[in-house]
């Protein structure tokens, strides 16, 4: 089965928009300059350097006189060089090659095989060539015959320069754009604060709402783009508001009324019980089944009060301060269902929490009879203690909830598929419920684990801060 691919939040996407969109500019911008500069720098050397070897050409075919000597013939070469310095003269006369400067450009092994037949070939025009010398040099050589003389004359011009200047403009412009990518991935994550501000703000409301923040609202300011919105989101909390208060105060009023007529039955009940004795074996067996259904019926009732006390907002702590462990042993003393065992570090028999006593207890009761009710009982409770947070463990070696469910479970009237089946043992659905609550309102979490690797077995965890040592 494919993992379901996750996409970029939006934060991401605009800041890497930015970023990218100003690398693309940037890059073209820079790429269109580098090919003007190159453009230019190549076409005016390509004129320069062509106009003065046709003139230089044209000077050799006038001076150079039959029968000069070798020297002669270096001498008024070096004189052409001196005109422009940066180029070096060549001439072939008949089989004999002289150069301004062998070391820079020797003949005709430093020549183009190539460019030499072109321009041995052409009876007027010259040739020009850009190639690299074996060394590595980038040159431009430019040749044109000279008829009257039966001789050869080039010129070449290095071009290294132009390379080097390229290179700086290069790297120049490499710098540019990366710090342009940079400043564009800074001013997204600017914009992106600043645009996606109304977003968090609606989200940053809605998770207090989802917590229990019913008055929470949004404000955007005066921002007349997000009005509706607002107004829209605010309307929504309060019919949520309202509907909540509502189901509250509903669920109260029901627990109050039923507790009068249920304190009538009981009464009643009891009036039965006192007379058992007399009864026949099948209004005994009715009488039990009864007194089962108002225990059970009693304790829903109850557990439907707190949890109404709950969505009113009408619960308080009622701190103080315990040894942890001296009060899980009373706890389970209490009960009277059979030892259980306490599993503790040696040092988390000193160890006090803050706490309040009623809750607590109530918490560890509830964690206990839903062992007795579904698996079979709590095999041992574990204390651990890391830092100032102190985590309660109760585990069961029972059938074990499935993992799909380890969340529901903590659901009002929620039961899991183990909870469905009714019956005298069961529970009214509302007690783990009530340990989310009460471990909440101490600021602390409840959650449920598999002990075994084939799910059978069950841990539940509460996680409750302060610890004190």
């Amino acid at each position: 089965m494919k993992s379901p691919k996750r996409s970029l939040r939006i934060r991401t996407r605009l800041i890497l928009t930015f970023g990218l969109s100003a690398l693309l500019i940037t890059s073209g911008i820079s790429v269109l300059t580098y090919f003007l500069v190159r453009g230019n720098l190549i076409e005016n050397r390509d004129q320069s350097a062509l106009s003065v070897a046709s003139v230089n050409a044209r000077q050799a075919e006038r001076r150079i006189f039959e029968g000069a000597t070798d020297k002669a013939v270096r001498d008024f070469l070096s004189n052409l060089r001196g005109v422009r310095a940066e180029s070096t003269p060549v001439l072939r006369l008949e089989t004999d090659w002289i150069s301004a400067d062998p070391v820079v450009f020797a003949a005709p092994d430093s020549l183009d095989a190539k460019l030499l037949e072109i321009v041995n070939s052409s009876p007027v025009d010259g040739a020009k060539m850009k190639y690299r010398m074996e060394n590595g040099t980038p040159v431009l050589v430019i040749g044109f015959p000279l008829v009257t003389r039966n001789a050869l004359y080039f010129e070449a011009t290095p071009l290294d320069d132009i390379e080097d200047t390229l290179d700086s403009l290069a790297n120049i412009l490499m710098l540019v754009s990366g710090g342009v990518f940079l400043f564009g991935i800074a001013l997204g994550t600017w914009s992106s604060r600043r645009v996606l501000f109304p977003v968090e703000e609606v989200g940053q409301t809605a998770r207090a709402i989802a917590i229990g923040d019913l008055s929470a609202r949004l404000d955007v300011g005066d921002d007349p783009d997000l009005e509706m919105l607002a107004a829209t989101f605010n309307q929504m909390a309060n019919t949520l508001e309202q509907r909540i208060q509502a189901d509250a105060k509903f669920a109260s009023n029901v627990s109050h009324e039923l507790r009068s007529p249920l304190t009538t039955i009981m009464a009643s009940v009891d009036v039965l019980n006192s007379n058992a004795d007399s009864l026949d074996e099948s209004s005994k067996l009715a009488l039990n089944l009864l007194n089962g259904d108002l225990d059970r019926f009693k304790q829903l009732v109850e557990d439907l009060l707190e949890i109404s006390r709950y969505d009113v907002g009408v619960n308080a702590l009622t701190l103080e301060r315990f040894l942890i462990v001296e009060f899980l042993e009373r706890v389970t003393e209490q009960r009277g269902s059979g030892e259980i065992n306490i599993e503790f570090a040696f040092e988390a028999n000193d160890i006090l929490i803050e706490a309040d006593k009623r809750r607590l207890a109530r918490v560890l009761s509830n964690l206990l009879e839903n062992a007795d009710h579904y698996a079979g009982g709590a095999t041992r409770i574990e204390v651990q203690v890391d830092e100032d947070t102190l985590i309660l463990s109760v585990i069961d070696n029972g059938p074990g909830i499935k993992k799909g469910e380890h969340v529901s479970i903590f659901e009002r009237f929620a039961r899991g598929s183990e909870g469905s089946r009714r019956g005298s043992g069961t529970g009214t659905g509302l007690g783990l419920s009530l340990v989310a609550e009460h471990v909440k309102l101490h600021g602390g979490s409840v959650e449920v684990l598999s002990t075994n690797p084939d799910g059978s077995g069950s841990k539940f965890n509460v996680i409750l801060p302060g610890v004190i040592r």
